[in-house]
């Protein structure tokens, strides 16, 4: 087990000599925990493994030479790129304009007459080039899943029987980036077996105000540390087990916990001219 232990000392006790009336075995075992604080970490352990070869190749046989440890509660975030890879959903260049893809793939496209490719949004999320990869791609065009949900509920079942496991979450990440920043993060395309958002509406803050709107993204908040630690170039390392998560664990599909629709999005206001 990877959790930290940190000894320190209470201050309630003194080293004082006192004189003490006998404890019971489970008072003695109390007064012990009483001067231990458990500081349990958050882990994020990447997977290297082979490289996976477009236009396809088996990520199950990946995973069975290369995961070996995956322990209950864990989160098992997978690149996107090997699973469209597995799914064989690569297309060589050439055989197509890259242009064209985008327009096939891309759920909206937004034009930029000063770039050379548009902004698009695929998988509820503001992604160039509708997420379509020519990097470590081998000669081909590496397009998103074909059902990020659907992949992430097969790799979570495979999780399951391998491991003897209960509670396991999946999450298939992507890199994006957005307005205003430099750089790419890590966001989540699909996932399974836990429940995305934690909703603190109606809790109160430090000073008893009650939140009102605050919804915290679990999936995307792993799935950003997760792509940090896999790497974004030449590290082969598209698996990373996440580690000490705070997560409530589910069968269902929670995709609509997290991704909404035009209509209800509250920054449509950056699109709503380019909705057909």
């Amino acid at each position: 087990m990877r959790w930290s232990w940190r000894l320190t000392p209470n201050p309630k006790f003194s080293n004082k000599k006192e004189t003490k009336p006998e404890r019971s075995p489970n008072a003695r075992l109390l007064f012990l925990f009483s001067k231990i604080a458990i500081v349990v970490t958050m882990q994020y352990i990447p997977v290297q493994t082979r490289i996976m070869m477009p236009p396809k190749d088996d990520l199950f046989a990946v995973l069975d030479e290369f995961l070996h440890d995956v322990q209950e509660g864990d989160v098992v975030a997978v690149s996107s790129k090997i699973v469209s890879i597995h799914e064989g959903n690569c297309v060589p260049i050439g055989e197509i304009e890259k242009n064209e893809l985008v327009k096939q793939e891309a759920e909206l496209i937004i034009p930029r007459h000063y770039w050379s490719i548009p902004l698009t949004i695929k998988n509820s999320a503001f992604i160039g080039a509708a997420g379509i990869d020519e990097s470590n791609a081998n000669g081909h065009y590496v397009l998103l899943p074909k059902d990020s949900f659907l992949s992430a509920k097969e790799i979570n079942s495979y999780l399951k029987k391998r491991f003897n496991l209960t509670n396991v979450g999946v999450i298939i990440t992507d890199s994006h980036s957005g307005p205003m920043r430099r750089g790419a993060w890590g966001v989540s395309l699909g996932f399974w077996g836990f429940h995305p958002t934690n909703n603190h509406v109606g809790k109160k803050d430090l000073f008893g105000r009650a939140f009102k709107v605050e919804v915290s993204n679990i999936a995307d908040a792993i799935a950003a540390g997760a792509v940090l630690v896999m790497g974004e170039t030449n590290e082969c390392q598209p698996v990373v087990v996440v580690r000490g998560a705070t997560l409530e664990f589910t069968e269902e599909n929670t995709k609509d916990e997290l991704f909404m629709s035009f209509k209800d999005d509250t920054f449509r206001a950056l699109y709503k001219d380019f909705l057909s």
